[in-house]
């Protein structure tokens, strides 16, 4: 087997799979949609920019499943390097330099998506790739159903989140910002970072709005909030999505092979997507 779950021997890069669905708010079926949307043929190239390439490497079909792999590419980019000698140039010119590769599986309304190089915002990637590809789509985090079950059992205490606000976030800024800015103006520039916290004292629609159904919370919010139940258990953003990380063979240093994104993402839909 070219994955595993644990780090062991040759299977050192780590990689993350997460689950998104689709088209919840109309009748379409992204399968049927990739299927029948002509732009989908392997090699094809999307020019987003001078600088954003967007081609699409690997596409193939087995058990009512699409695979795809794209990368995101400088056709001519500069790469900062270290000289071994005085004088030698410090950047150096790199054809069709990658800057993602993204890998998805596709059955019927469910992603599950593989990002390496870039893996941050991995909604926003996936809307806009398959944006340039034709297909307009939405991006909903799957969630652990056994965890949100855990959550209308054990009960809402609060909701916590990390933030960073400046002055320029508001139109009428909250009076206590007013204050501290009053009393030490380079916040103006700085910003103030902290931690909210909401209970579910005195907030008992927003207890019910949690309890009943985590999913907006996740959807709005970033990894950096989390829900304590009332047993006092802190319940992450990405305890809550539906992810499972796989160890493989790397591919460079940071990517690994289509074959083996194929073979983890194949694993992943057959044990999650029912």
């Amino acid at each position: 087997m070219n994955f595993s779950e644990k780090k062991q021997d040759n299977l050192t890069k780590k990689t993350m799979v997460r689950a998104f669905e689709v088209n919840d708010d109309n009748t379409h079926i992204l399968f049927d949609q990739i299927k029948s949307e002509q732009k989908f043929k392997v090699n094809k190239i999307v020019k987003m920019s001078t600088t954003k390439h967007l081609k699409l490497k690997s596409f193939s079909t087995k058990n009512s499943k699409h695979f795809l792999h794209f990368s995101l590419y400088n056709p001519k980019e500069q790469v900062a390097v270290s000289p071994t000698v005085s004088g030698q140039k410090d950047l150096l010119d790199v054809e069709n330099h990658d800057n993602l590769h993204a890998f998805y599986m596709v059955k019927g309304n469910k992603i599950a998506c593989l990002l390496l190089i870039s893996t941050n915002w991995p909604e926003v990637k996936t809307a806009k790739i398959f944006e340039n590809f034709g297909i307009l789509i939405k991006p909903k985090v799957i969630l652990k159903q056994n965890v949100v079950a855990r959550i209308k059992t054990d009960g809402f205490r609060a909701v916590h989140v990390n933030f960073e606000v400046s002055e320029s976030d508001f139109i009428h800024k909250p009076s206590f910002l007013d204050s501290f800015m009053k009393n030490e103006p380079s916040l103006k520039q700085e910003g103030i970072s902290g931690h909210l916290t909401i209970d579910a004292r005195g907030n008992s629609a927003l207890a019910k709005s949690i309890e009943k159904d985590p999913q907006p919370w996740v959807d709005e919010l970033d990894s950096d909030f989390w829900i304590e139940t009332k047993k006092g258990e802190k319940i992450t953003g990405d305890d809550l999505r539906l992810t499972r990380t796989y160890y493989t063979v790397p591919y460079g240093s940071k990517s690994i092979s289509a074959k083996y994104a194929e073979e983890i993402l194949n694993d992943f839909v057959d044990r999650e997507f029912k």
